[in-house]
C-alpha cells in the first residue's frame, strides 16, 4: 500500500513539470542569467519567453547519402598506419653490470647484489632467472635486480638467463666472484 501511495505522489509531482511548455529567461541587476518555467517577479533588465516544441513530435527522417570511393588522402593515411604497426622486438642481450670477473666481495652477512643491464624492456611472457653456481636462485622475475642474502663464503659463479615460456632466449656471461665472510675461530 505504501508503494502505491509513493508512486502516486511521485507521478503527480512529475506531471506539472512535463506539462509546462513555456520557458522564461531573464538577466537580473547583478548580470546573472536565470531560466525558469515561471515569469520573473521583480524588475529585470531583459525578459524573454519562448515556447518549447511539442514533445510528442518525432525526429525528422534521416537523410542517407551514397558512399563515395576512398581518395588518395585516406589511402595514404592507412598506409602510414600500417607502417606504424609494431615491429618485431630486437633480440635481447644481457650483461651483469655491477660485478667483475674474479671480484672479491667482503660481506659478513653473505650479501651479494646483482644488477643486469638489458638492451630493451622485457616483452610479454619474458622473465629473468638468476643462476647461482649453475642452479636457479629464486623465482623468475621482471626486475633486473637481485639481493642474495646469507650466501656461503667461497667462490661462486653467477649468471642471469632470460626465458620466454620456459625457453632460454638470452643469457649473460658467467661471472665468478669470491665471497669473504668473517668466521669465529673455535678454541679448543
Amino acid at each position: 500500500m505504501k508503494l502505491i501511495t509513493l508512486l502516486t505522489v511521485l507521478s503527480l509531482m512529475i506531471v506539472p513539470a512535463a506539462i509546462a511548455q513555456t520557458v522564461y529567461s531573464w538577466v537580473d541587476d547583478d548580470g546573472i542569467l536565470h531560466i525558469s518555467d515561471t515569469p520573473p517577479d521583480g524588475p529585470a533588465n531583459k525578459k524573454e519567453s519562448f515556447v518549447l516544441p511539442n514533445a510528442k513530435t518525432s525526429a525528422p527522417d534521416p537523410v542517407f547519402t551514397p558512399a563515395k570511393p576512398l581518395k588518395n588522402k585516406q589511402t595514404a593515411k592507412t598506409k602510414a598506419e600500417q607502417k606504424k604497426k609494431p615491429k618485431k622486438a630486437a633480440p635481447l642481450s644481457l650483461s651483469i653490470s655491477n660485478l667483475e670477473q674474479n671480484q672479491t666481495i667482503r660481506s659478513n652477512r653473505g650479501i651479494i647484489n646483482v644488477q643486469v643491464d638489458q638492451n630493451r624492456k622485457l616483452g610479454i611472457g619474458e622473465r629473468l632467472q638468476l643462476m647461482l653456481d649453475g642452479k636457479p636462485y629464486g623465482a623468475p622475475q621482471n626486475k633486473p635486480l637481485w639481493q642474495l642474502i646469507n650466501v656461503d663464503r667461497g667462490t661462486h659463479v653467477l649468471a642471469v638467463q632470460a626465458v620466454r615460456d620456459g625457453k632460454l632466449i638470452a643469457s649473460t656471461s658467467p661471472v665468478t666472484v669470491h665471497l669473504h665472510r668473517a668466521r669465529v675461530k673455535s678454541t679448543g
